[in-house]
């Protein structure tokens, strides 16, 4: 009896642990509504920005920027970009990613990252690392993605009608 008591104890130890690695993380339900991926150097600052919102009045915006202390590009895009990011979180099960991670030894120098994705009925993502990534091309993939909805646009300059339909969302 004692014996079963200890062996029951471990394995749920055991599972207590792998839920807590996110190994048994499940992708979470509802709409996702804002995505946001950012790459910094320790001394150079960002090195890549990217975020999708959805507004209060449900309009999807994008910015991006691709370079330390670059120009931004902000665009009104489809809603469909979200269900985009969506099947990429999914199909990289980038859910399952740990809140941190740090390399086996002391970088003093380097880079870091940070990753949130919110989705209806206040459930999230969120990780991020310096000098270490998760497995896998999730990331690689987003910053990807996000840099080919830029295109040719040319950075924004905001104007009286962007700031007014910014303070309306």
């Amino acid at each position: 009896m004692k014996t079963r008591k200890i062996v029951t104890g471990l394995l749920a130890s055991m599972l207590g642990t792998l839920t807590a690695c996110g190994q048994l993380a499940k992708m979470p339900e509802g709409k996702l509504l804002n995505v946001e991926y950012t790459e910094s150097g320790t001394m150079a600052g960002f090195q890549f920005e990217g975020r999708v919102n959805t507004g209060k009045n449900g309009v999807v915006r994008m910015e991006v920027s691709s370079e330390s202390y670059g120009p931004v590009v902000k665009k009104k895009v489809n809603a469909n970009v979200l269900d985009d990011l969506r099947k990429i979180i999914e199909e990289e099960k980038m859910y399952a990613y740990k809140e941190n991670y740090q390399p086996s030894f002391e970088v003093l120098d380097g880079e870091s990252w940070y990753f949130n994705a919110t989705f209806e009925n206040d459930k999230y993502i969120s990780s991020g690392g310096s000098n270490a990534w998760p497995a896998g091309n999730g990331l690689k993939r987003i910053k990807g993605y996000l840099q080919s909805l830029i295109g040719d646009s040319k950075p924004a300059e905001a104007s009286s009608a962007d700031e007014t339909d910014e303070n309306k969302e």
